[in-house]
């Protein structure tokens, strides 16, 4: 069991930074009012590719006793990423 908590070893770093000479991304947005269009962190950092396919999944949904599905949180998730054996929650 896990006793010192400072150890911070096993957490990855997730370094998306872009030096200052990288060109402009098309799916960054430049100003507040205008939309973004959800792209993958993960996909972006394995292989180089931003991908903007996702999958609207419900966590921990349960059955009522009449059988219907209630409850959960949707979230949505990378689809390419899930293609890959990973599970990237993007928005959620």
């Amino acid at each position: 069991m896990k006793d010192d908590f400072r150890d911070r070893s096993h957490l990855a770093v997730v370094d998306g930074a872009l030096p200052d000479n990288a060109p402009k991304r098309s799916h960054r947005r430049t100003a507040l009012d205008q939309a973004e269009q959800v792209v993958c962190y993960q996909c972006e950092k394995d292989t180089g590719v931003a991908t903007s396919m996702v999958t609207e999944v419900t966590l921990a949904p349960r059955r009522s006793p009449a059988g219907k599905k209630v409850g959960g949180t949707k979230a949505w998730v990378c689809t390419y990423c899930m293609s890959r054996g990973k599970v990237t929650k993007l928005i959620g």
